[in-house]
């Protein structure tokens, strides 16, 4: 076959293939898509954000519609407006060429929640950031009050740790620090409910079983001192006698102080 006919052929290919994409790209930019389906990712059944509120607010802010296409979901958009929700910790947006398409959203997960001195509260969630209450669900986790007034949601434990000004002023990362072993260790878990804040910023802990306080004071060397209460509490003191004591002092290394009851 001669070099220019090949040539032809080779272009004519080319054209037919480029205005197949461009029919295939127009159907599929003019085809209707729908609502999406919406995927949300609960941690211990914290219902902060349900599938019918997420799907309330989106229709509210004209970002879903049934008669909606595929080229009028403006997914950036959509993803944006779903990150900035303070209930949301991570979200992606899906769409197949079948018109499907899923929003998954992953909620975050409260540690503790803090009762603010002026009365107002939130929760200091797993990975060091403030978040506000949930007019849907109220999450059953440690509780903390005292010396504290967190309300600057822009505030990070991430960012108080690297920053030594910060650091030295802020109870935050001390709290953070203090919670997240409470909440991953089996015993302190099961035993410590509230966290108190004294006029010292030491950390008082509060268990489950007697009505003792526990003098924790700062932050330092947080396993140690609970593996002190573990041990005092399984193998120094029978639960007969809890009773006896107000206050249980682990801030002393190597030991651990009682106060007799008056």
């Amino acid at each position: 076959m001669k070099n220019w006919l090949r040539s032809i052929l080779w272009l004519g290919f080319a054209v037919g293939l480029w205005v197949l994409l461009i029919c295939v790209n127009n159907a599929q930019e003019n085809k209707v898509i729908g609502l999406p389906t919406l995927d949300i990712e609960l941690i211990d059944d914290m219902k902060f954000l349900t599938a019918e509120n997420l799907m309330e607010r989106l229709e509210t802010r004209d970002l879903v519609a049934d008669s909606m296409t595929y080229s009028q979901a403006d997914i950036n958009e959509i993803e944006t407006f779903i990150r900035e929700m303070p209930e949301v910790k991570k979200v992606q947006v899906f769409t197949y060429v079948s018109g499907k398409w899923v929003i998954d959203v992953k909620l975050r997960k409260p540690l503790v929640r803090i009762f603010n001195r002026d009365g107002s509260s939130c929760y200091l969630d797993e990975d060091g950031t403030l978040m506000p209450l949930s007019r849907n669900y109220a999450a059953h986790v440690i509780t903390v009050n005292g010396n504290i007034n967190e309300t600057d949601y822009s505030k990070t434990v991430e960012n108080i740790i690297n920053n030594d000004s910060l650091k030295t002023n802020e109870i935050l990362d001390d709290l953070y620090a203090i919670s997240t072993y409470v909440c991953s260790d089996e015993f302190s878990s099961a035993q410590i409910t509230h966290i108190y804040i004294n006029e010292y910023d030491e950390f008082e802990l509060i268990p489950r079983v007697g009505d003792q306080r526990i003098m924790f004071g700062d932050a330092s060397h947080v396993e140690g001192k609970m593996k002190k209460l573990e041990w005092f509490y399984t193998e120094g003191i029978s639960r007969s006698g809890w009773s006896q004591y107000d206050t249980i002092n682990i801030m002393y290394k190597s030991q651990v102080v009682c106060s007799h009851r008056n």
